[in-house]
């Protein structure tokens, strides 16, 4: 497989059920609008939060179930690999890794959720 990161990038712009444009005020309206007029030309469905400075309320991210497992089992990537039964994890075809963090003691709930919020 030739794939490229740019094609996991278009891949996950295509699937995604929201998108956040951080960063927002390092560009002019005009190219932030460009921005968003190709994310909606992409992904039509997608919700476009539009950002600053990663400041974003937590309920924007996990306050709200956006999956649609039948409108995922109609996506052409999600049948072609479907009918091929055939599936290469991401985190071996790109050379994506990730870790856990482990704590001997739970994150305490309201000051995780402050944290989350400044």
């Amino acid at each position: 497989d030739e794939r490229t990161v740019a094609h996991l990038l278009c891949d996950q712009l295509e699937f995604a059920d929201l998108l956040v444009v951080n960063k927002a005020d390092l560009v002019s309206e005009l190219q932030l609008g460009a921005v968003e007029d190709f994310l909606r030309k992409v992904n039509q469905r997608a919700e476009v939060i539009v950002t600053s400075r990663s400041r974003l309320a937590p309920q924007s991210l996990l306050g709200e179930a956006r999956f649609d497992l039948r409108r995922a089992e109609e996506h052409p990537a999600w049948l072609k690999e479907a009918r091929e039964n055939e599936h290469t994890p991401e985190t071996t075809e790109y050379g994506i890794s990730s870790f856990v963090y482990r704590a001997a003691r739970p994150f305490h709930p309201e000051r995780l959720a402050a944290a989350l919020g400044s």
